[in-house]
């Protein structure tokens, strides 16, 4: 045990071990997401209600929702997408999470929106074609490394029609240096979320200040079994994001506020980048 104690506190590589998917394929964990996903008045694994509707309406002013074909990437429980769709929009949602596939599949059974979700991998398999927008909301651009950025990138450019637009909002530098290195330990850690039954959990963060990147690393100890997760996070700042967008074929027209859509000023809070491809 004090050996994985010890290797629990060394700082890895960047990117080095990538365990993000666990969040969403494991049976207990992908359950606790999808309650988070669905609580209207929490910002953790979803905005609040009324934040997305905000978000929703901005998109709609300044694209024009109705017969556009969307693509929503790590769309969850449909919280963007059926909103998209009641305001006339063809949106097809993707996610590797099997429960929240099928509970959005469930929810929107019956209302008669041009809404398809469908269970899929975005950096591995092909996106639909002939988009008009491709969205990947609510930091999910943070979790990838450098190399699975590129893949993305990629594979929304050949999803977009010419002067299609990839509209994606990240964390912000202002909000990486509110955060802080340090360990922590409990039993049943974050109430049970980890695990069904007994374990015991260890949080060791480390940032790496020259790359803008937070690693929140797990031990979680149960009776039969141990296990380790690496929850990455990339935080940005406009104009390196914009280079990389500009790199990978894009071009940004506007750095915006999340919520609003208006220019973006607070540095201290997620912003969003519309690009054209």
């Amino acid at each position: 045990m004090f050996d994985e104690l010890a290797a629990l506190n060394q700082r890895p590589q960047p990117f080095s071990v990538y365990t993000a998917k666990t969040l969403w394929t494991d049976m207990h964990i992908s359950a606790q997401m999808l309650d988070f996903h669905l609580d209207a008045e929490g910002d953790m694994a979803s905005r609040r209600a009324d934040s997305i509707a905000a978000i929703v309406g901005w998109l709609d002013a300044r694209f024009g929702l109705a017969g556009k074909a969307v693509c929503d990437l790590g769309c969850g429980p449909r919280l963007y997408a059926s909103r998209m769709a009641e305001r006339g929009a063809r949106v097809t949602g993707l996610d590797f999470s099997v429960r929240s596939v099928d509970y959005g599949r469930r929810a929107a059974a019956g209302s008669h929106l041009a809404l398809d979700i469908e269970v899929c991998d975005y950096l591995k398999d092909d996106l639909p074609a002939g988009q008009d927008l491709v969205l990947l909301i609510y930091a999910d651009l943070c979790a990838l490394s450098p190399h699975q950025r590129r893949i993305l990138y990629a594979k929304v450019r050949a999803a977009l029609k010419p002067g299609g637009y990839f509209v994606c909002d990240v964390f912000s530098r202002g909000q990486f240096d509110q955060r802080e290195e340090g360990t922590s330990y409990g039993r049943r850690l974050m109430d049970g979320f980890w695990a069904e039954g007994d374990y015991f959990g260890f949080l060791t963060t480390f940032l790496y200040d020259d790359l803008n990147l937070a690693l929140d690393r797990y031990l979680i100890v149960e009776p039969q079994r141990r296990r380790e997760i690496f929850n990455w996070l990339q935080y940005f700042e406009p104009e390196s994001l914009t280079a990389e967008l500009g790199e990978n074929g894009f071009d940004v027209e506007a750095v915006v506020d999340v919520l609003t859509g208006e220019p973006w000023q607070v540095s201290s809070s997620e912003f969003a980048l519309i690009a054209k491809r």
